[in-house]
């Protein structure tokens, strides 16, 4: 499959409409087959009949349909290989869920009176783990790219492995690090 969209990429280079549409394609059904992963997940943790499931599928599905509409309206001219699309896949969902942080952090500033919720210490988390992701990106590439796809696009370890040309236990350890250094800037 990763020649495939290689050579799907290429090819709408080229100038090819069928090729863009078969790219949209993937990524739809890529973004698709996250949302159902997360799914089966949510259900051996909690239970096939829980809040949890049903919330989790929900928001998922909207985060798809937004990640797929940002990216149909991104411009993908410096995306090459499958790599290059994964980690703007991850990077456009992850906009989507500060965006939506940012509303709900302004919105709670309008209220008249003030009633802090348990709700506003996660968005306040979110909005100082997208900084400290910025600044990790910056200074540690290759585990940040790893941290992403792993965290934000559900992949597993070899999938990580083959789309960052390394090995299996290096991800491991990028992954390790990773963890590490954010908790260590959040405590």
């Amino acid at each position: 499959m990763s020649q495939q969209i290689t050579q799907i990429i290429q090819q709408w280079h080229s100038g090819d409409k069928q090729a863009e549409a078969e790219l949209y394609q993937f990524a739809y059904l890529q973004l698709r087959a996250i949302a159902q992963q997360e799914r089966a997940r949510s259900a051996k943790k909690y239970g096939e009949s829980n809040q949890v499931l049903s919330d989790c599928i929900n928001n998922t599905t909207a985060l798809i349909h937004d990640a797929y509409l940002k990216l149909e309206g991104t411009d993908l001219s410096l995306i090459e290989n499958r790599r290059q699309f994964y980690l703007m896949a991850a990077k456009v969902m992850r906009q989507i869920l500060i965006d939506h942080a940012r509303t709900l952090n302004a919105k709670k500033r309008q209220q008249v009176t003030v009633v802090h919720q348990p709700d506003d210490d996660k968005i306040e988390q979110l909005l100082s783990m997208n900084k400290m992701l910025d600044t990790f990106s910056l200074h540690y590439p290759r585990q940040s790219e790893a941290l992403k796809l792993k965290y934000l696009l559900g992949l597993r370890n070899q999938e990580i492995s083959e789309l960052l040309k390394c090995s299996s236990s290096l991800i491991e350890k990028d992954l390790k690090f990773s963890r590490s250094w954010l908790q260590a800037k959040m405590a």
